[in-house]
């Protein structure tokens, strides 16, 4: 165990915490460890976590249980690559829950949009599984209809990552390039300038949702999510969604397995291609 610690002390020194931070963390996983000395590590379940947590809170500062608490879910993430559900205080996260959209809404949502900028920015959002942030920042050069590819840059060289476009948007994108004539940023903003604001874009789909007569309590990031449920039932794999939504962490990935509704009917043996 001590050379687990070892690794983690230096993955910290190699991050943003200070000497003082790091000597916190590294006791407060020793501490941990020696309570649950010789313990197997697939028996620390989110529940034993909680209460060794709790407890510890009880037993001293409510501050130095939470920084311990913060020390042990971050071993865990770095060391173990396993995110827990609990927050520094020790208590259990309650269950996530995103809202989608069905196909026949998605449809219908986007066929009630008449402003023709609007519709293709909201459409690459569902249909690449996009981040407000990456559409809004999209340049005329990172969309090629020729090669059906979409580039999306990020603050990382390693993490910016190409993209299907699907041909079906090829008309929409000509006849809005026609329109708007974008020379630099995808979609700018008003009169041209700048980019166009999350804020607006989250407004008109708000304003879309009301005239689809679509009653969930849906946001923008709806749309990604609705992608990654909807690509999962048409057969992707988790990594390659993963890939797709630019996930460091595919945990994170599989959280849209539990929404995905696959049908026993449509799934293959691979024996049938055998025959």
């Amino acid at each position: 165990m001590t050379h687990l610690i070892e690794r983690f002390t230096e993955l910290l020194k190699k991050g943003k915490y200070n000497s003082a931070t790091i000597a916190a963390y590294r006791n407060a996983i020793f501490v941990f460890y020696n309570n649950f000395r010789d313990y197997p590590q697939n028996k620390f379940t989110d529940e034993l976590i909680s209460e060794y947590i709790l407890n510890l809170s009880k037993k001293t500062n409510p501050q130095v249980a939470a920084q311990t608490g913060k020390a042990i879910i971050l071993f865990f993430d770095k060391i173990y690559n396993r995110k827990l559900n609990i927050k520094a205080t020790g208590k259990i996260k309650e269950e996530q829950t995103i809202e989608i959209l069905s196909k026949s809404e998605l449809q219908t949502l986007f066929s009630s949009i008449k402003n023709l900028k609007h519709k293709l920015l909201l459409i690459m959002i569902y249909n690449n599984g996009l981040k407000v942030n990456e559409a809004i920042n999209l340049k005329v050069g990172d969309i090629d209809t020729e090669n059906n590819t979409i580039k999306i840059d990020a603050d990382q060289p390693k993490k910016s990552r190409l993209l299907r476009l699907s041909p079906a948007l090829n008309g929409l994108i000509e006849e809005y390039k026609q329109k708007y004539k974008p020379s630099d940023v995808f979609f700018p903003g008003s009169g041209g300038i700048g980019h166009y604001s999350a804020r607006n874009i989250q407004l008109v789909f708000q304003k879309a949702l009301k005239e689809a007569k679509i009653e969930k309590a849906a946001k923008l990031t709806t749309l990604r999510h609705s992608f990654a449920v909807h690509s999962l039932e048409n057969g992707i794999s988790i990594n390659h969604l993963q890939k797709i939504l630019g996930h460091s962490n595919i945990q994170t990935t599989s959280f849209y397995a539990t929404f995905a509704k696959i049908e026993l009917q449509n799934i293959r043996s691979p024996y049938e291609d055998l025959i």
